[in-house]
């Protein structure tokens, strides 16, 4: 144990101190800031920012209020508008009452956009000023719904969920997937970089194939669960310093997290052992990639049926995937932001996953020790059931 810590050891700083690793740490910052900042501070800074709005009203029934000037005609207006006075008007036709049809008038550009809803409300309010209505009904005709939104479940009981709680388990899954594989890509290129520079032989000198096994799928695993808590941890304190952070009060996510963890230790484990199958016997990465592709398409899987998901989460293509040991993690999470996911399928899944990891884990190690110092031989299939008796 001691010699497959220190191989762990090595390989976890030596992931952890590469570019690639310290650039893909920063990858999720680089892209959520500028969405958090352009979703919540831009149009924040827009709204604090005056919009002073002309008009001409040939109905001679509005009346000026804040931010609304009055002109006399259209040219005043077009002049007030491109010497800046003014960021947009509109004009209120003579037979405005039988088409309800208006002109908005705004200059061009990129940041440019036509106030369709202050418009909206300045005409409503002087709609309602002329009309004989109780002051309690015109208020209720500017603000005709305030929506509460009830889900129920499928025993028919109220399900607190936000829609942003909603969307949380399908983040996790992507961020789940990306990291099992990364990780284990991390893996079998460092395991084929070795049986190329001969490193390996000189390792296998002093510790056993199953210890430097161990050793690599600890360390590279370890790197990619330090991945995941970065991304979770920087991306939950950029929200929660945003203006988007009320909409995350009262979600509890705690078991989710729990559960996603487990799914990621095993998930990664599968893999990794998949990918040194693979990487042990090839000669050269582009092999070991070549043969990879069938456990890299399995794991995209439920991203590409994510549709399909999403509108059946209980079929049988999605209970189906939730059983399949290299499909479960992400779909599990899927189908947990859409229905309520009974215990038996939760402990089924993780069940056949950890006895896939099991065998997966002996089968790697005997293709591990007998491959991994064969060289100049292109991987087949029969080879794989060969390494298995030896």
């Amino acid at each position: 144990m001691r010699k497959t810590f220190i191989v762990a050891k090595h390989e976890f700083l030596a992931t952890v101190k590469t570019k690639g690793f310290i650039f893909s740490l920063i990858l999720p910052l680089l892209i959520l800031l500028p969405m958090v900042f352009a979703m919540g501070f831009i149009p924040q800074t827009i709204s604090e920012t005056p919009q002073n709005i002309g008009f001409v009203d040939e109905t001679g029934t509005l009346q000026t209020s804040d931010n609304f000037i009055k002109f006399g005609d259209v040219g005043n207006a077009k002049k007030a508008l491109l010497e800046n006075e003014i960021n947009s008007f509109f004009v209120l036709p003579a037979n405005y009452f039988e088409t309800g049809k208006i002109s908005v008038y705004s200059k061009g550009g990129f940041f440019s956009s036509r106030p369709t809803s202050s418009i909206e409300a300045f005409l409503m309010d002087n709609l309602l000023r002329e009309s004989d209505l109780d002051e309690t009904l015109k208020e209720r005709i500017k603000e005709p719904a305030n929506e509460e939104v009830i889900t129920l479940n499928e025993k028919g009981e109220v399900e607190e969920k936000s829609g942003v709680g909603f969307f949380i388990p399908y983040v996790i899954a992507f961020v789940l997937v990306f990291a099992i594989m990364s990780s284990s890509g991390y893996l079998m290129q460092g395991i084929v970089a070795e049986k190329e520079n001969k490193t390996v032989e000189i390792l296998l000198s002093s510790l056993s194939a199953n210890e430097l096994l161990s050793g690599k799928i600890l360390g590279f695993g370890s790197a990619g669960l330090l991945q995941v808590l970065v991304w979770i941890c920087s991306g939950g304190i950029i929200l929660f310093l945003s203006p988007f952070a009320s909409l995350f009060h009262g979600i509890q996510i705690s078991w989710i997290l729990i559960l996603a963890i487990v799914y990621f230790i095993l998930g990664y484990l599968l893999f990794a052992g998949s990918m040194a199958c693979v990487a042990a016997p090839a000669s050269t990465v582009r092999d070991a990639q070549q043969g990879a592709v069938i456990f890299t398409m399995l794991g995209i899987l439920p991203m590409i049926l994510l549709s399909v998901i999403i509108k059946a989460p209980n079929s049988g293509i999605a209970k189906v995937l939730t059983y399949v040991p290299y499909t479960t993690s992400v779909t599990t999470l899927m189908r947990i932001a859409l229905v309520e996911v009974p215990i038996y399928e939760l402990v089924a899944s993780l069940s056949i996953l950890a006895i896939s990891v099991l065998i997966m884990i002996k089968l790697s190690a005997k293709i591990f020790k007998t491959g991994i110092l064969m060289y100049g031989k292109k991987l087949k299939i029969k080879d794989i059931f060969r390494y298995l008796r030896e």
